[in-house]
Order: structure tokens, then sequence, then C-alpha cells
């Protein structure tokens, strides 16, 4: 029976155990390399990650120690690796799953996702040997024909060997139902655990691509791929009656109204200062002040307007004084001249996106 998980997504039998932790927010997202030897034309990847670059969910990586930091304030309980393709850079690949074990336990689970195009025996054991719980292939369905395809094929075979969770990874293509459906069998009936699929969304590096194909977003409002969704239930019907394998249809909403949401909110209450709000969807919000001279405004806000320094922090990097937001609007109220005040709401993510900004009288 294909059913509704709390998430917005659908699947048939248990989630996997890399998303029963990952649609909690429990997951660290490492990012090993934007490197891969596939050029898949629905790939979502910036244009900051398409290089030989590593991040730690929003963090850039410089040392072993901005990974530990990251999965300290999200209290990740595991980690997901992926790129480009982790396989890439295998070694360092190696080095962060055996960092992450070594410093949180066996019990922190590990999952990775590759192409299989590089997945010879010698690699998989190297992972397995790193302490990789489970690994998902994304082999290149749509062009089954080529050579490439024939040897990511052949070295999912290689996974087998090891014990540890092996399962499927693809998007779900409108139109590519038959190509999609093979794939469920032959994970099958080599013994895999399960198969995910991700409804087709589009990005600002990959909107070109998918529209020159002819597929059309669902609404204005929605980056998700008009009859994909559809297409992954009629695959999870048909995997139900037809494989012992588990399924998720994992939804373009479920990425953003829960997976994100959740490992904001578990960031926030770790990276949130005392004058800092935390909102139902995990955001930080504060007052802030702007002015020319940052000193000057710190000088007069508390010897002349009276605010206790410990209400108020002076962050240089953005050029603006921070401080509660019941504070912002009092001071915007009294003080005269050019003095800029505002209520914000930030991610408390490492970038500190801004996702709201209300200029205030």
């Amino acid at each position: 029976m294909v059913w509704e998980t709390p998430y917005f997504s659908y699947a048939v039998r248990e989630l996997p155990k890399g998303c029963q932790l990952c649609v909690r927010g429990e997951k660290l997202v490492l990012f090993t390399t934007g490197k891969c030897p596939r050029d898949c034309f629905y790939c979502p990847l910036s244009e900051t990650r398409r290089g030989d670059v590593v991040y730690a969910n929003e963090r850039p990586v410089k040392s072993l120690d901005d990974i530990i930091e990251e999965a300290l304030l999200m209290e990740a309980r595991g980690a997901g690796v992926t790129g480009g393709d982790p396989l890439a850079r295998l070694d360092r690949t190696v080095e962060y799953i055996r960092l992450l074990k070594e410093a949180f336990g066996e019990s922190f689970h590990v999952h990775l996702y590759t192409t299989g195009a590089l997945a010879t025996k010698k690699n998989l054991e190297k992972l397995y040997d790193a302490g990789l719980d489970e690994i998902r292939f994304h082999p290149d369905l749509f062009n089954p024909n080529s050579r490439l395809f024939k040897v990511e094929i052949e070295n999912i075979r290689n996974a087998f060997d090891f014990d540890w969770d092996v399962g499927g990874e693809i998007p779900s293509i409108p139109g590519q139902f038959e190509r999609m459906r093979r794939y469920a069998d032959f994970l099958d009936n080599l013994g895999a655990k399960f198969l995910n699929v991700n409804e087709l969304e589009f990005s600002e590096t990959n909107l070109r691509a998918i529209l020159d194909r002819g597929y059309r977003p669902i609404s204005d409002e929605s980056a998700a791929i008009k009859g994909s969704l559809e297409l992954g239930l009629r695959l999870l019907e048909w995997g139900e009656e037809n494989t012992s394998l588990s399924y998720h249809l994992c939804t373009a909403k479920l990425k953003d109204a829960v997976q994100l949401k959740n490992r904001l909110r578990r960031m926030a209450r770790n990276v949130a200062k005392p004058y800092m709000e935390i909102t139902e969807d995990g955001t930080l919000r504060f007052g802030i002040a702007e002015y020319d001279d940052l000193d000057e405004l710190y000088t007069l806000l508390v010897e002349e307007a009276e605010v206790p320094a410990e209400w108020l922090y002076l962050n240089r990097e953005k050029g603006r004084i921070e401080m509660p937001e019941e504070v912002a609007v009092e001071l915007a109220e009294a003080i005269e001249g050019d003095v800029r005040f505002f209520i914000v709401e930030e991610y408390p993510t490492f970038d500190r996106l801004e996702v709201e900004r209300i200029p205030l009288p």
C-alpha cells in the first residue's frame, strides 16, 4: 500500500534509515565535491558548487574542525554525503566519513549518493572500511546506451559484497516510466532495500535545459515540474505489487516545508543570541540599526538613549547593531536623523541568509 507520510511525501513499506533522520532535520549535508563524471541536464547544483569545493550544510569547509562544528551546532545524528559524485574525490570522502564516525560513534548514521561510475570494488571497500552505513546509486537511466551507463550498472553489483544498506535514488522525469521500472526490477533482483524517487524541480542552473525538453513547472509559485509527482506515485503503486523494495517519493514540499525547517530549528537552539527570537520556521528574528559610523551610533544608544549594553551587539561584519525587536521599535520612534532601523529574519545557518527585512518608521 502506498501511504502518505507526515512529511508531505509518499512511501511503500518503511523509509530508509537515512530518510528517517533527514526528514527530522537530523542529518548533516556533507558536500564533498562538485566534480562528477556525468553532466545530467536536470542537475540542480548552483554555480558556486560546480567546482571542487566542500560544504557542511551552508558552511564552506576549510578544515576538519568546520565539519565537526557544523554537526554539533545542528545536533546531527547522521550525515548525507553528496556532490557532484563524492567518489570523484574518494580519499577526501573516506577521510570525512571516518572523522564523523570517530567523533560521534558508530551509531552516527552516514549515507552516500553516487552515480556508480567510480564504484569499483576497491573504492567501495574503502567506503565500507571507513564506516559507511548506506549507499544510494543514481545511474544515468536516461542514456541507457552509453558506455558510462553500462559501467555504472556493472559497478552497482559490487555493492552487494558488503554488509550495508544498498538502494537507488532517481528523479521522477515525466515520460520515463519504463526506464524507472526496469531499474526498480534490477535493484530488486539484486536484493537492494529501497528505491528513492525525487520529484523533479528546476533551479537557476537547470531551468533552461528543463524547459528546452518541454517540461514545465506546475505553477508560478512552485519549482516542481508538472507530471513528476504523478509519475512517482505510479511507480510506487507498481513497485508495491511487483517488487519487495521499500520506496520513498520525496516531494518538493518535503524539502522546503519539513526537512529544512526541522534542521533550522535544531540549529537555532544553539545559534540564537539572547536578543533573538526563534520563529516557528526556525529563523532568527531581531531588530537592527544601521548608520554610517557604528561606533558613534553605539555611543548614542548606550549613553544618550540609555539602552543597556547587554541588549546590543555590534556586528561590524554586517555593518549594523543588533538588538531585541521591541527595543528597535522603541528606538525607531524616539531617535531622529539618519539612523535606519529594521526588523530582520535570518536563517541560523553559517551564511545567515536574510529572508525578510521590515523597515521601521
